[in-house]
């Protein structure tokens, strides 16, 4: 039995964009916190420990019901759909005095990534024999460091810091909601979920 590298690598595709997204949020809200709205650390650090609160009650909810739906590329398509919308309205309220709708798209955001990420995850494993899973776990953990390697060299690349002013992070964001975009619409593209559970014998 051998492991089909290339299905995998597309499934990793999901992984990917993920850990691109986390990548960038971990690098840039902290310093949008403290240089744009002039929060201290310890209301930025509970602001940036939102996402594993969310975690707690959201992963194991949507991860359920990707289950009980029997499909997880709706829950994925949908989670990213709906990231993609405000990852890149989020730096457009990047201004003094505009922390509030700053915070209600981060926190908008946050819930729109916790919807998809375990049914992205349990894809592999849903698509991969038994047997197999550890070596299709190394590729997928794999493309989920391209993805931050991704997220890091955006940063390099776009974000400026011009003198006496903000530094403008539209291009950053963009740049990796485009890649999110582009992973979903190959995995769409190229992954059957009902055909490969059919050939693999699962309902």
């Amino acid at each position: 039995m051998q492991l089909n590298y290339k299905r995998t690598i597309l499934l990793g595709l999901a992984f990917f964009s993920i850990c691109a997204f986390w990548q960038m949020y971990d690098s840039i809200i902290p310093l949008i916190l403290k240089n744009t709205f002039e929060l201290g650390d310890t209301v930025s650090g509970f602001i940036m420990s939102l996402d594993n609160i969310l975690a707690l009650f959201m992963l194991p909810l949507f991860g359920a019901l990707s289950d009980k739906a029997g499909r997880r590329m709706p829950f994925v398509i949908g989670g990213t759909a709906l990231a993609v919308v405000l990852c890149i309205s989020l730096p457009m309220f990047d201004r003094p005095g505009q922390l509030i709708p700053f915070m209600i798209a981060l926190g908008l955001l946050l819930i729109a990534m916790s919807t998809y990420r375990s049914p992205a995850v349990a894809l592999m494993p849903d698509l991969t024999p038994k047997p197999l899973r550890s070596k299709a776990n190394a590729v997928i953990n794999l493309m989920g460091a391209l993805g931050g390697v991704y997220a890091l060299l955006a940063i390099k690349a776009l974000v400026k810091q011009p003198e006496g002013g903000l530094p403008n992070y539209l291009p950053l964001f963009i740049a990796v909601a485009a890649i999110m975009v582009l992973c979903v619409l190959l995995l769409r593209l190229t992954i059957r979920e009902g055909a490969i559970k059919k050939a693999m014998g699962q309902k």
